[in-house]
């Protein structure tokens, strides 16, 4: 009997054992047909035995017979045949018919037993057959049972999935009425933020107004304090009857054109272009940022991911200081020109200055509200400008550690330069595309040209101050004018792509040839008057980020992002 399946529960699985289970029987009732097949061929086997014995017994008395006739021939010596001529004609006829009656009885012996011998064989194709067909059956029976003890597994299971569904639509329904709950709440959290949102905004532009106020409170004191210097450096010298009206003029166009004479004086010698790697430092950082050089190419400071400065000796590449005391990474570095201090820009909002003679920080200037990107000394290390993601560049009193003037560039920057030894006008580069020039003292804005196609992600300066080099992310490096911030020339490449974060380029000694790394680790060197490209070096195996040339223009220094700096002659 078969376990019918429970209501609900009948699924493909059931529906196969239960064809299985109609397979089966067809081959049971196979079997029962073979089997009555077999019975009426034993049968048969039978009839035809008893038939074979009948015809024996025939065939021994028939030939007894003609025995005896033979015997009674050979008493009579044959006379009585020949004497009673009837009878042995007849007795003739009868043995002829006797022995084709035995005859025949042989041949149909004979064909019993072919028929036999191949009743016997089929008969035994019939008992392996029986024999297979029951193994099978026997492996079915198991199969059968092995399948109801499944479908009794898994009807125990749909029962328990059956009460595990209950009790989880229990839990759903309870997940439901805290959801809508939550989702009611969160209407509310959302109608209080959108209030915090309006009053932050409201308090933001409170405080962008409160804070230009305080800078222009500040800018106007340090005028009145520089006002009060030149009065006093004026009036000083009458009063001791050694310097007559009109000195101040001539003293401070005097400072101006010695700084030019002096950065005229630094160019020592004629540039050259390099040729291959002479050496490599090994920063220790797993991204570097930013290089510098100081003015007698002794000491080379690193900047990058760690929150420290390393700074080398850039002839042998030997360790000198690990500056600790940024709180998170590097961006930018400088030296200053007597190559005493260094600064280093920092995504902590901070700039961090240390003395070089003995490693000890210095100063710490806070005031941005941003991660600072760029960090610069003026000549004398009297001023330093700093621009930073708060979208502001601050002048401050290095002496002192005081901010004196806070200029709002508007738009994002990613570099800035000075225009000449004093930072009296600056440069910086902006994320739309543009370059603007700035009035340190003023605050105000000098000029702007929009001379990319994309961001510019660096401004460097010449010597003299007269040419401006820019790199921009379309893969163009241009030379400025100065004063009028018009193009001179356009230097590009073909394979020439910038890394997006990281791409200052630089200008050499004397002017003749500009520099920069591509994003595949190649550097790029064009002719500034021809605007040639004159070589092309393949030495980095990742993205340069920043390449600069010694002071005597003989020896370039060029930083991978992944850890390296290259000495290049």
């Amino acid at each position: 009997m078969i376990a019918q399946p429970k209501a609900g529960s009948t699924g493909g699985w059931e529906a196969r054992i239960l064809a299985q289970l109609e397979q089966r029987d067809m081959r049971v009732s196979t079997v029962a047909r073979v089997i009555e097949s077999y019975n009426r061929l034993a049968g048969k086997v039978g009839d035809f035995a008893s038939h074979t014995r009948a015809s024996e017994a025939r065939t021994r008395e028939i030939q007894g017979e003609h025995e005896r006739f033979l015997e009674y021939d050979r008493a009579t010596g044959g006379g009585g045949m020949m004497g009673g001529g009837g009878s042995n004609a007849i007795a003739q006829q009868r043995i002829s018919e006797l022995e084709k009656e035995v005859d025949g009885l042989k041949e149909e012996r004979t064909l019993l037993y072919r028929t036999q011998a191949t009743n016997a064989q089929r008969l035994l194709e019939l008992s392996d057959r029986m024999r297979e067909t029951d193994e099978r059956l026997q492996q079915q029976d198991l199969e059968i049972a092995d399948s109801h003890e499944a479908l009794r597994r898994a009807n125990a299971k749909v029962d328990d999935m059956g009460a595990a569904a209950k009790e989880k639509d229990g839990t759903i329904e309870i997940l439901q009425d805290e959801l809508s709950a939550l989702q009611l709440e969160i209407v509310q959290i959302e109608e209080r933020c959108s209030r915090l949102q309006t009053e932050n905004d409201d308090l933001v532009k409170r405080w962008l107004k409160k804070m230009n106020e305080e800078a222009e409170k500040v800018n106007e004191v340090t005028r009145e304090l520089e006002l009060i210097k030149r009065k006093s450096a004026v009036v000083s010298p009458r009063m001791s009857g050694g310097v007559e009206e009109g000195v101040l003029d001539e003293r401070f166009f005097g400072e101006h054109a010695a700084t030019a004479v002096a950065a005229a004086a630094a160019i020592r010698g004629v540039s050259t272009v390099p040729r291959a790697a002479v050496g490599k430092i090994d920063a220790r950082m797993e991204e570097l940022h930013s290089i510098a050089l100081s003015h007698d190419g002794e000491v080379l400071a690193v900047g990058g991911q760690s929150n420290a400065v390393k700074v080398f000796d850039a002839q042998t590449g030997d360790s000198i200081y690990s500056l600790a005391g940024c709180l998170k990474g590097v961006n930018h570095v400088d030296i200053s020109a007597d190559g005493k201090l260094l600064v280093a820009a920092s995504s902590d909002h901070t700039a961090r200055i240390w003395r070089l003679d003995t490693g000890r920080a210095w100063k710490t200037l806070s005031g941005h509200i941003g991660g600072v990107m760029t960090a610069k000394f003026n000549s004398n290390a009297t001023r330093l400008f700093t621009y930073s993601q708060d979208r502001t560049v601050k002048v401050w009193d290095v002496a002192r550690g005081l901010c004196v003037r806070t200029l709002f560039t508007v738009s994002g920057c990613h570099d800035l330069a000075l225009l000449d030894a004093d930072g009296a006008r600056i440069v910086t580069a902006h994320m739309d595309n543009s370059v603007r020039v700035w009035d340190s003292a003023s605050g105000k804005r000098v000029a702007e040209a929009a001379v990319h196609r994309e961001q510019v992600m660096s401004v460097s300066v010449s010597r003299l101050g007269s040419r401006i080099l820019t790199n921009s992310y379309d893969g163009t490096l241009k030379l400025l004018d100065a004063r009028t911030l018009a193009v001179l020339a356009v230097l590009s490449a073909p394979a020439y792509r910038p890394s997006r974060n990281w791409a200052r380029a630089s200008l050499s000694p004397d002017e003749r040839y500009a520099m920069a790394g591509s994003i595949d680790g190649k550097l790029y060197v064009w002719d500034v008057a021809t605007g040639d490209l004159v070589r092309t070096l393949d030495v980095h195996k990742s993205a340069v980020c920043d390449a600069l040339w010694s002071a005597s223009g003989t020896r370039v220094y060029s930083a991978e992002k992944n850890r390296y700096i290259l000495i290049l002659q």
